[in-house]
């Protein structure tokens, strides 16, 4: 991921409200009479917009806001894991054609980033409960064939077994027409074929397992789950070389074969992959700076939604999700899930004039973007898949707002507008996640200790007199003086001749300006 030098933003540390990431404050020259100088910023990363939930249709949007109301969630955390069940149900069911040659899939890369307790597990089985009942619906379909094939191949297998048997005992004269006739009689039961149990989503898979998941589920396949894991596999759980191909050609749909010793040719003509999962911020960061893994394309294929913390905010006892709610959002999921998954080829959908301008209109923003000192210069790599990308958002908010009969329809104007609205959040959610990658390890601590000493109205003090009353922030002499190192360096305190230390006599004003210490 390449970082990017823009940040947005300013909260008051003071206020009633759930914490923000703060911004760089204009930087001025100091007007304290005794020799400091204005310090360097300590700001957090910049804080996405808020999530435009109201892009979804009645019935999913309805159900994003009961479930962020009842865990007491940022909206943004329910509304990536609906576009991944979204992306689940239609990737590889549909392309949408922006004009004639090019046509893009709906399938995402999507990871929502939050810390530990931050309620991800109870939000995403909330939403993809109806992925289970789909597959259990689609299971008790195919059964019934799978359990009979089972039975005919079994009494061919035993056939062509005997047949082969009395071909290898038969006399010279007879041998060869026996022998034709076992070899007649394998060749049938080998050609019962038992199909397997379809599946919609795997929650963890090495990359061989998911290609043959993928194979036998005619190409498509979702990852979704409440953790991480499929990122610890990229980083090499199993395997010092991951293979990415079902990742890269998973996500662009490029021709997929697959050849392992031991075991049968797998050729998967059109791949869709979907990715949905939940991701602490240590593992962004480590995904982010894999340069394996940026190098070859697949950070720039990922959204990434980080949603605000609410944690001291929230509500203790909240409002229910209403049945009503619940039960239309899983009727919507099921439905479409059981229904697109039997499809063998996806259908294509064109735009209407008015969304084929808005769309025009989006990619030559984004083309001016990417010149030098543009928004999207120092995030290229992604920016650039970006015009693609809105196309995907716009299928699926097709999908979901049509249920019925989407793939007859055109996409209108309405979707158009709010996929380049999601898209626009999401390329600033992506430049919050290039700060979380790049960030300075020492900055959060350091903002920790200067809030610390702002609240308290500390002036001056001594470095055991800040490890004694902050123990429970810096348990350690060595992460005391690490602070102290880095507040000094950026000239936030200073260090006197007697030892003591001073807060620069601005703090307060200064850190209220950009919330800086958070």
């Amino acid at each position: 991921m390449t970082p990017r030098t823009e940040q947005s933003g300013a909260a008051d540390p003071t206020a009633q409200e759930p914490p923000r990431a703060g911004t760089v404050y204009p930087l001025h020259p100091a007007d304290s009479a005794d020799g400091w100088e204005t310090p360097v910023p300590l700001a957090g990363p910049p804080t996405p917009p808020p999530f435009p939930v109201d892009v979804f249709p009645d019935w999913a949007r309805q159900m994003i806001d009961a479930t962020s109301v009842f865990h007491q969630t940022d909206p943004a955390m329910a509304a990536a894991v609906v576009l991944s069940v979204l992306s689940a149900t239609a990737g590889g069911r549909l392309e949408v054609e922006a004009r004639p040659g090019w046509r893009e899939p709906v399938n995402l890369y999507l990871a929502t980033v939050a810390e530990p307790g931050e309620r991800k597990s109870p939000v995403h089985g909330c939403l993809t409960g109806p992925l289970l009942a789909a597959e259990a619906t689609l299971a008790a379909r195919v059964e019934p064939l799978a359990a009979e094939n089972a039975a005919l191949r079994d009494i061919a297998g035993r056939a062509a077994e005997a047949a082969r048997t009395t071909a290898a005992k038969a006399a010279k004269d007879k041998r060869e027409d026996l022998t034709a006739e076992a070899v007649a009689a394998t060749l049938a039961a080998e050609a019962i074929t038992i199909p397997a149990l379809p599946r919609l989503f795997a929650d963890d898979a090495t990359p061989e397992a998911l290609a043959t998941l993928m194979a036998e589920n005619g190409g498509r396949m979702a990852l979704i789950s409440d953790e991480g894991g499929v990122f610890d596999i990229l980083a090499g759980r199993f395997s010092t070389v991951p293979n990415l191909d079902p990742y890269l050609k998973g996500h662009a749909g490029r021709p997929m074969r697959v050849d392992r010793k031991g075991r049968e040719a797998e050729f998967i003509a059109r791949p869709a992959l979907t990715v949905g999962v939940m991701i602490q911020p240590a593992v962004l960061r480590q995904f982010g700076s894999d340069d394996n893994l940026a190098g070859r394309g697949l950070v720039a294929r990922f959204l990434f939604v980080l949603p605000a913390s609410l944690a001291g905010w929230r509500d203790i006892n909240p409002p229910p999700i209403p049945p009503g709610v619940t039960a239309t959002y899983h009727q919507r999921i099921h439905d479409l899930a059981a229904t697109l998954a039997e499809w063998t080829d996806p259908a294509v959908v064109t735009l209407t004039e008015d969304a084929a301008a808005l769309r025009v209109a989006q990619a030559e923003r984004i083309e001016t973007e990417l010149r030098p000192g543009g928004a999207y210069r120092e995030m290229r790599e992604w920016a650039n898949k970006l015009a693609g990308t809105t196309l995907r958002l716009a299928g699926l908010l097709h999908v979901a707002h049509h249920p019925a009969d989407s793939w007859r329809r055109p996409i209108h104007a309405d979707q158009m507008a709010g996929a380049i609205a999601l898209a626009d959040t999401l390329a600033a959610h992506y430049t919050t996640a290039l700060s979380t990658v790049t960030a300075d390890p020492t900055a959060t601590p350091a903002r920790t200790a200067l809030r610390f000493l702002i609240d308290r109205q500390i002036s001056s003090f001594t470095r055991r007199e800040l490890h004694r009353r902050a123990y429970r922030h810096f348990p350690r002499a060595a992460d005391v003086t690490a602070v102290l190192d880095t507040l000094t360096t950026l000239g936030w305190i200073r260090q006197t001749p007697n030892g003591r230390y001073q807060v620069h006599p601005d703090a307060a004003e200064l850190a209220e300006r950009g919330d800086t210490a958070r």
